[in-house]
């Protein structure tokens, strides 16, 4: 496997709101998230209108993660799951996080969901327990797996990761990995 540099963070979906005359709002996306002036990042409508009920895309700040990364690494995922080469699975954690606005350190245990290639699965697995335990981890932009577990405020609406580098997914909130896992993979699990 490579070296994780690049990981978009994902952050919960924004609520459907309703207007005084009982009309559903639609949401806009953060133009600003991703896409190097691509229009939803160079993900098709169909695939945005599929995605957005389940998460959005954090500002990563990078162009690195611009100009159709983020679609080509759903694609090699899809792709990697229809040739049976991909899995979903759940691996226990330990996290720890030092808030810098209270200096208080906040440490406990809690399951993450990953889709990643069968092959990469002992590989993966370590990389994210270390994301859990330190700020910094050698990637291009924080993962901030550590904070979201620790329901820092600046990082609670976090959820979700994606890796472009070796292209996995791994999950923090139940909901938001049910929903992927079910819009990824056939009913047997496959």
């Amino acid at each position: 496997m490579e070296t994780s540099y690049l990981i978009q963070r994902l952050k919960k979906p924004f609520k459907s709101t309703v207007n005084e005359k009982g009309n559903l709002l639609q949401q806009l996306d953060n133009a600003f998230a991703f896409g190097g002036g691509l229009k939803n990042g160079g993900l098709t409508k169909e695939a945005m209108d599929l995605l957005r009920p389940i998460f959005r895309f954090d500002y990563m700040g990078s162009a690195e993660f611009e100009f159709g990364a983020v679609p080509q690494t759903l694609a090699k995922i899809v792709e990697g799951i229809v040739a049976k080469e991909y899995y979903h699975f759940k691996i226990p954690v330990q996290y720890k996080h030092k808030s810098w606005k209270t200096g208080k350190e906040e440490t406990g245990t809690t399951t993450i969901s990953v889709i990643c290639k069968k092959a990469d699965a002992t590989e993966v697995t370590a990389r994210i327990k270390q994301f859990a335990k330190k700020d910094f981890n050698g990637t291009k932009e924080m993962v901030n797996l550590n904070s979201a577990l620790a329901r820092d405020e600046y990082s609670k609406d976090l959820g979700g990761w994606l890796e472009l580098d070796n292209s996995y997914m791994f999950f923090s909130d139940e909901e938001m990995a049910e929903k992927v896992i079910n819009l990824f993979f056939n009913k047997k699990g496959e």
